[in-house]
């Protein structure tokens, strides 16, 4: 298929940019750019992300970041119904794909909104190639299928890291995750069928909102910091500079004036 004559450089209001060198480094700002596809497709764009807008606390974005829409090549890309997501940008938060590992639960309440809106969502555990965006295209149902690798892994992760029901995250479908799964739908009230449409889309529902009220709650210097030494852990493991940064780090929240200012925030 040649390139769709369709594009679109805002989505939902919010202006897209993209982020990857050459023209941009990844998790910044971009540049502005014409992103193609099929205006059918936009336009399912514009509904999802228009949820995430009302459904997340932090309300309307100020930017959103992607790696591509259209490219020339097979695949849903190719038809103009794909897009990667490298990251959003709100005024009191920032949401960076990559940064899964220590910022689990604001990454799985935004793939929720996504999974409610196209049938085939690609990230962080997926695989390797997906660390660093969201794949996400309609060329798959929005429904769940225990046959699907990408929506096991997804219900695992969001039942242990959102709902604190911990399961095996191997996207494998077995007695434990679906013995959870039943769990979570009575803790829910969700009485329809989860392999139905409207009880998908509900447990998606339910889940985007128990994450970001989750991240709202956990707003706080201790919060930041908890975050601050994670990325630490994961960016600089076999680093010789994670010992000296932890060190400094260490020594601003050890400091009785630090933990007094930090405890007033705990405590309130």
């Amino acid at each position: 298929m040649s390139r769709p004559q369709n594009f679109f450089t805002e989505l939902a209001g919010i202006p897209v940019h993209y982020a990857r060198p050459p023209l941009a480094p990844y998790a910044t700002h971009g540049k502005p750019y014409n992103f193609h596809v099929l205006e059918s497709f936009e336009q399912e764009l514009v509904e999802c992300f228009e949820e995430l807008w009302n459904v997340c606390p932090f309300g309307k974005a100020e930017l959103i970041t992607s790696a591509g829409a259209y490219v020339n090549k097979s695949g849903y890309h190719g038809k103009g119904r794909g897009l990667d997501l490298d990251a959003i940008f709100w005024k009191e938060r920032d949401f960076v794909t990559l940064d899964y590992p220590s910022d689990p639960v604001f990454y799985l309440g935004v793939e929720a909104i996504l999974r409610r809106h196209f049938g085939t969502v690609l990230g962080y555990i997926y695989n390797r190639a997906h660390r660093d965006h969201f794949h996400i295209d309609n060329g798959t149902e929005v429904k769940f299928t225990s046959a699907s690798n990408s929506r096991v892994l997804f219900v695992q992760a969001s039942l242990t890291h959102v709902l604190d029901i911990p399961v095996d995250i191997d996207g494998k479908y077995g007695p434990q995750t679906s013995k959870a799964i039943r769990k979570a739908l009575d803790d829910m009230g969700v009485t329809d069928d989860f392999d139905s449409i409207p009880g998908w889309k509900l447990y998606l529902l339910k889940v985007a909102e128990s994450a970001f009220k989750k991240v709202e709650s956990e707003m706080s210097p201790s919060y930041f910091l908890r975050k601050l030494y994670d990325t630490i852990e994961y960016e600089l493991a076999d680093t010789e500079h994670r010992k000296k940064i932890e060190t400094a780090l260490n020594v601003f929240v050890d400091h009785e004036d630090s933990q007094a200012w930090l405890k007033t925030y705990d405590e309130s």
